[in-house]
């Protein structure tokens, strides 16, 4: 009798354990992994976190900085990052080009209505245009221009503003560094312009008064309609029912963005971002933001149009279908969960 006492309380115990640990393991696998840029392109990410809407879906969310949506595919191809976001880049295409199951699956951001002027562009050194030495996009001819990446689109945006002073490639000296050394470098006359994008433009632009735009190159001129930034998914990750979770999350944020921009009241938004990247004004000053698809979907057209460049300048050497590594299941899901925005 004992015995069978013993027998009970251990079987007992071991439950406890196996559910324990099975309630462990599941919050392990609703811990996702995910790369940001650390700009207001971010805002569903940071919006997500802060109203709970992924914890209201059971995820955990684990942010990794990176430099460009570059530096996240080997990491997304290697299954060592479930989500990944940035520019539409050359590596991906080549990613593609080699089979490498990365999905596309929603858009972050764009250049369409209501985004203007100010959201992102070329910046010149305020000395150089102080003293008439830059006084056009044509004047930029030899000096160096600082990039974050050339394997991003932030290649393609940059030589788009080149091409209004009729310079090419050649014309100037591209020098890559990460976001985070734009300002050191302006204050040491280290480069002539930045090729920048919200919120560094309003530090630089209007709170340092390091450099000022050159309104002929900015974004909405240069881009207008473009996706500016996307989401990818892991191929393991966009497997499992937590994508589609994790896609609900992001997507309701980016709609209670996108009211904020609609209302003209992004107090909110600029005091959560700001959380997150503190170059963005907790006030909103002089901030100017993209806009965002309320459904999720992509320009294509535009990633083409990337693709397209690329190829001329020698960038990449063979072109994919980008179509055919899109995936719509997702946002396709989200819709269905939260209703079509309108």
């Amino acid at each position: 009798m004992k015995q069978s006492k013993f027998i009970k309380l251990n079987y007992f115990l071991l439950s406890l354990l196996f559910f324990s640990d099975g309630h462990a393991q599941s919050d392990q696998n609703n811990k996702v992994s995910v790369s940001l840029l650390y700009t207001a392109a971010d805002v569903g990410i940071f919006m997500g976190i802060e109203k709970g809407y992924f914890r209201d879906q059971g995820i955990s969310v684990e942010l990794n900085r990176m430099t460009s949506a570059a530096d996240a595919i080997a990491l997304l191809a290697t299954d060592k990052l479930d989500v990944g976001s940035g520019s539409f880049t050359p590596g991906l295409l080549n990613a593609f080009k080699r089979g490498v199951p990365i999905q596309i699956v929603t858009e972050k951001s764009n250049m369409a209505p209501p985004a203007g002027p100010g959201s992102g562009g070329i910046l010149v050194r305020n000395e150089l245009k102080a003293n008439g030495t830059v006084k056009s996009i044509a004047d930029l001819k030899g000096r160096k221009i600082a990039v974050n990446s050339l394997q991003s689109t932030s290649l393609n945006y940059v030589m788009r503003g080149l091409a209004k002073g009729g310079l090419t490639r050649e014309d100037v000296v591209f020098v890559e560094m990460p976001f985070s050394q734009f300002i050191p470098a302006l204050e040491k006359k280290a480069v002539d312009a930045v090729m920048v994008y919200n919120p560094l433009l309003q530090t630089i632009d209007e709170k340092m008064k390091l450099a000022s735009h050159m309104p002929e190159a900015d974004l909405d001129k240069t881009s207008k309609f473009d996706t500016t930034n996307l989401m990818f998914y892991s191929d393991k990750f966009s497997k499992s029912q937590t994508a589609k979770s994790f896609m609900i999350a992001h997507l309701k944020a980016q709609r209670d963005f996108l009211r904020m921009i609609q209302q003209g009241n992004t107090s909110e938004a600029c005091r959560i971002i700001n959380k997150y990247v503190p170059a963005m004004p907790v006030d909103c000053g002089g901030m100017v933001f993209g806009s965002l698809n309320s459904n999720g979907e992509i320009n294509i057209e535009s990633l083409e149009r990337y693709q397209k460049e690329w190829l001329q300048w020698g960038v990449v050497k063979d072109s994919v279908d980008i179509r055919k590594n899109i995936n719509y299941d997702f946002v396709k899901n989200a819709n269905s969960v939260l209703g079509i925005y309108k």
